[in-house]
């Protein structure tokens, strides 16, 4: 036939026929005559594209110019095509190399799609591991810490996607201090995931050994920034709580500035920023503050995903809206507090997707704060390089008299050597005498040292660089630290 050397065609005298080879061989293209014996072409169609194995095969019509056809119902019916008889060789030809390479396209684009869609299953059940191991990596057991009455918290995280760029931590890093950590990493899905894990594992490892908010977050940002090829960062506020005190050693770098609501019921936005985000930049000194929580203040933590949800207007739910929302309520539990902001969110930005990580933590201090137990060395000296001998030697005994461990007096009597040092020698212009305030605060935790001077601020760009090229007994004395 005109279609024989191109193509292996199988024939059917009947539409039975036709059903039972297309649905056994699966061919490319069907060219079918609507008038036949026992079944129409139309019922023929019909029925192929009812039956999913045969629905995919294109279907041309073959029809005799006088015969009163209804090309409509075929195309209806599911055909790809219309050819009249008697057939021009030619235009058989072209229509059926046309349609049978659109049906090879179409299985390639199914072959596709399974592909893609077996490969996207395979990367959501990845995911959808991955966010059971991140969210494992957050205390869910809730409520946390129930065998202390001194304070009662709660926290929950809401990722926008399968997995977050948002974390928070709580552990203790001694019976009495609470170490409590609100975090959000640059960017969304795994590699915020992946960034995320790295911050929370440093946090906790750092915090373990230091005490000090500032020290912790400047040592995190060091190794954070220090193997960074994507330049990612985090946003953090940490602060540590004692619990019998209430005094909270916090820092903050670059997050959202917490709200602390007193038991009047006054909000206050714990605003000071310490330093930019972690991760950007090494060598960086970051600072901290302190306050101190009342019996039932309530202190909140959370993330950008709050304050800049979107509603379908385009509006952000804002610091604003936070502020007055904390105001105007009041729960009688950290949970509900919590559950409490979060469908105020939701509720707000209801129909709009959710564009952020949502991370919330509420933490209520419960107890009467007990007083801090402080005892102080302080003592005035001249500017005078000798006297700097009466401060270490006061110290000394003070901190023996105190049981403090040898290793920490003799580090703190080093640092006092060079900052006393260095004021005397640099920090005045006249011969004047001048006085000079040394005050140790000693706690069962800390210690606090405090140097007060009248002295020239230091300007390390105003002093002359020293002449290396000359020999140590011909060099003035000092200055090679800065230079």
């Amino acid at each position: 036939g005109v279609l024989g050397d191109d193509y292996h065609v199988k024939a059917a005298v009947n539409g039975k026929i036709a059903l039972k080879i297309a649905e056994t061989q699966s061919p490319d293209l069907i060219l079918l005559d609507i008038m036949m014996p026992e079944m129409d072409g139309y019922e023929v169609c019909q029925r192929l594209k009812a039956n999913p194995l045969t629905a995919n095969i294109p279907v041309i019509f073959l029809t005799a110019k006088d015969q009163d056809t209804d090309e409509a119902k075929g195309f209806e019916l599911g055909a790809a095509d219309y050819i009249q008889k008697p057939v021009n060789a030619l235009i058989l030809k072209s229509r059926t190399k046309t349609h049978v390479q659109l049906k090879k396209n179409l299985d390639a684009l199914h072959e596709a799609y399974e592909l893609i869609n077996a490969q996207r299953q395979r990367m959501q059940d990845e995911l959808d591991v991955g966010r059971k191991i991140q969210m494992s990596m957050l205390q869910r057991d809730y409520p946390l810490f129930s065998d202390h009455t001194e304070f009662s918290v709660h926290a929950e995280l809401t990722p926008a996607r399968e997995v977050s760029g948002d974390f928070y931590d709580l552990f203790f890093v001694n019976p009495d201090e609470l170490c409590m950590v609100v975090a959000d990493v640059s960017g969304k899905g795994v590699p915020s995931a992946l960034f995320m894990a790295v911050s929370k594992t440093l946090f906790r490892a750092r915090a373990m050994d230091d005490r000090s908010p500032a020290s912790i977050m400047t040592r995190v940002n060091n190794e954070l920034s220090r193997n960074n090829p994507s330049c990612m960062f985090v946003t953090v506020f940490l602060g540590i709580l004692n619990i019998k005190t209430g005094e909270l050693r916090y820092t903050n770098a670059g997050h959202n500035p917490p709200l602390l609501r007193r038991a009047s019921g006054e909000v206050v936005v714990i605003k000071q920023i310490h330093g930019p985000v972690a991760g950007a930049m090494e060598e960086l000194a970051y600072g901290e503050d302190r306050l101190t929580l009342a019996k039932d203040d309530v202190l909140l933590g959370f993330t950008d995903g709050v304050t800049e949800a979107m509603n379908v207007a385009d509006e952000l739910y804002s610091d604003a809206r936070l502020e007055s929302w904390f105001t105007q309520n009041h729960k009688a539990t950290v949970t509900e507090w919590v559950a409490g902001l979060n469908e105020s969110v939701s509720s707000f930005s209801a129909g709009a997707e959710q564009s952020d990580d949502i991370t919330i933590m509420a933490l209520r201090f419960e107890s009467e704060p007990s007083e801090k137990q402080h005892d102080v060395f302080a003592i005035t000296i001249e500017n005078d390089l000798k006297a700097i001998d009466s401060v270490v030697d006061g110290f000394e005994a003070f901190a023996e008299s105190k049981t403090i461990p040898p290793g920490i007096p003799q580090k703190l009597c080093i640092a006092f050597d060079e900052l006393l040092n260095n004021i005397i020698s640099y920090g005045y212009a006249d011969e004047e005498r001048h006085e000079i305030s040394v005050e140790v605060d000693y706690s069962d935790d800390e210690l606090m040292a405090t140097i007060k001077d009248d002295g020239i601020p230091f300007n390390p760009f105003k002093g002359e660089d020293p002449d290396i090229s000359l020999s140590v007994e011909d060099r003035e004395i000092g200055g090679l630290g800065i230079h």
